[in-house]
């Protein structure tokens, strides 16, 4: 007998207890001795699964699937496995604990008592003492089972989209398919210090297709959104991470790994120094500020520092305006204009091995949904065009009330990543740029192993929006030239892939395979209104 079983029998020796009483107690369960805890663990676990069928026994079931899984691997997994399973286990119990108080608030309004006593939920089993499991009374239904779904409230959900108000579906578009048998040798898992992260991915994704079963879809966080489409979100701060879901040392190991060599960024020689005296002592008028751009500009070209020449010329653009007071950016397409369009322009132009599209393209795409950008950087060697970047822009008061726009990047970097493996680029990193309001966020997508997406947030950037704030513009553009320098990196890689098959009449072996690739969605879509009779 485990831990978790002599907790529940020390605990509640003589009463009912319900399903979120029973996860309560493993939860509370001591697994802190490593060497007993895998044995221990599975004991507990075997237990639960062998009481009546119930949504307990499911959820036992589904934990002794998942820690077999990870038996061949080291103790760390089994450990972070069972730190897994307790988090799951909490989740769980809030949810089921809600049920059980709003359907006894429900009996007692119901019967009219004010003192009305236990009150056995459906589908949630009473466990006594000596009895593997009991039979449990049925409440009435509601007539409208969708409404009181929408009735759970989000502190008590592990899941929340504020914005999210109305009713909402799930819809599973060739999901099938990403459960096809890839290679799992051992080349093709990602593994940090003896952690095998991508066991620990494909592991969260089961959990979240369970969750996913038991909450309401309104309440379901992008990053969930994103792990059932094979796309992994990982940040430095955990809470932003799918790293979250792991253990902390887990998280730690990552970290390092989500740079991508960003130490490289270009350091300029003068352009803070610019900044710093046009915040300090702004020019006055339009034709000074033409002048001092200018002397900018010429010493920038003799210098020939990058940073410096692209800063002279933003400011070129951008400071003969700002004189005059922070430019509208009330609609999405004016704070476009005024903000990220000279940036964009000034980076990914001055490559000749790469082209600009302003939200008038339409990516490819496998399945029925269609995806237009705000902005893409592609790649054009002889007629085939290949998008390297894709950026979205929202103004900060225009929230989506769906998927939000990192949902809709993410989807899309994935959707581009498979065509370029299809097209035999080797290794292919695609990039990404999501802007809402002030804050830029820059991400890089790879496929470290077969159907996991790792898309690394490589930085977080505050956007200037007046001369107060200008210094911050060289440390933008820094990090823009760092996403330039991987869009550049695979637009070699495309160009060598186009050569192979001039050269050989035949695409390139593709590396990765495309027995990796994931062709999957699932779309939180709103459900129509019901008409009114």
């Amino acid at each position: 007998m485990g831990f978790f079983i002599r907790y529940l029998r020390k605990h509640y020796p003589k009463t009912f207890t319900t399903e979120f009483d029973v996860l309560d107690a493993f939860i509370a369960s001591d697994y802190t001795n490593q060497a007993m805890a895998e044995s221990e663990f599975i004991s507990d676990i075997k237990q639960i699964a062998s009481w009546s069928p119930c949504p307990l026994q499911k959820w036992a079931l589904n934990q002794s699937q998942s820690f077999a899984c990870l038996q061949k691997t080291a103790i760390k997994n089994h450990w972070t496995s069972i730190v897994f399973a307790q988090t799951n286990a909490e989740e769980s119990k809030a949810y089921y604990l809600h049920r059980a108080k709003s359907a006894q608030e429900n009996a007692n309004a119901y019967l009219n008592k004010e003192n009305a006593v236990t009150l056995n939920i459906e589908n949630v089993p009473v466990i006594d003492k000596g009895k593997k499991a009991a039979e449990v009374s049925e409440v009435e239904e509601d007539e409208d089972e969708d409404e009181d779904k929408q009735d759970i409230p989000s502190d008590l959900t592990i899941e929340h989209h504020p914005y999210r108000t109305c009713q909402y579906s799930i819809t599973y578009a060739g999901y099938e398919e990403s459960s096809n048998n890839a290679r799992t040798d051992a080349s093709s898992k990602w593994d940090i210090n003896n952690l095998c992260i991508s066991d620990l991915c494909y592991s969260l994704k089961q959990t979240t297709a369970r969750v996913v079963e038991n909450v309401d879809p309104a309440q379901i966080s992008d990053i969930r959104i994103l792990v059932l489409n094979d796309i992994y979100l990982f940040d430095k701060d955990s809470s932003f991470s799918v790293s979250k879901y792991f253990h902390s040392h887990v998280h730690n190991a990552i970290k390092p790994t989500l740079f991508f060599g960003s130490n490289t960024i270009n350091k300029g020689l003068d352009c803070y120094n610019w900044c710093t005296q046009l915040e300090t002592c702004p020019p006055v008028d339009w034709l000074p500020s033409l002048t001092l751009c200018a002397e900018f500009l010429t010493s920038a070209c003799k210098s020939g520092n990058v940073l410096d020449v692209h800063t002279a010329q933003v400011l070129t653009q951008i400071l003969p305006m700002l004189i005059n007071g922070p430019m509208d950016d009330t609609v999405e397409d004016s704070y476009v204009h005024h903000y990220l369009s000279p940036l964009l322009c000034s980076v990914f132009s001055s490559d000749s091995r790469l082209r600009l599209n302003w939200a008038n393209g339409q990516l490819k795409s496998e399945t029925t949904n269609s995806f237009k950008p705000d902005f893409t950087v592609y790649n054009l060697s002889g007629s085939a065009k290949c998008v390297i970047l894709i950026a979205e822009f929202k103004h900060k008061d225009q929230n989506s009330y769906v998927e939000s726009d990192l949902v809709k990047l993410g989807k899309q970097m994935k959707l581009t990543l498979n065509l370029l493996i299809k097209d035999g680029v080797k290794k292919p990193k695609v990039c990404g740029i999501h802007c809402e309001g002030e804050e830029v966020y820059t991400f890089i997508m790879d496929m470290p192993s077969p159907k996991l997406y790792r898309m690394c947030n490589v930085s977080k950037i505050k956007l200037f929006k007046n001369l107060d704030q200008i210094s911050l513009l060289p440390s933008i553009l820094s990090h823009l030239l760092y996403l330039k320098t991987i869009a550049c990196e695979t637009a070699s890689k495309i160009e060598d892939a186009i050569l192979f098959k001039y050269d050989n009449l035949k695409r390139p072996s593709p590396n990765p395979p495309t027995d990796w690739i994931s062709s999957s969605s699932v779309t939180v879509n709103r459900v129509p209104k019901r008409q009114k009779k």
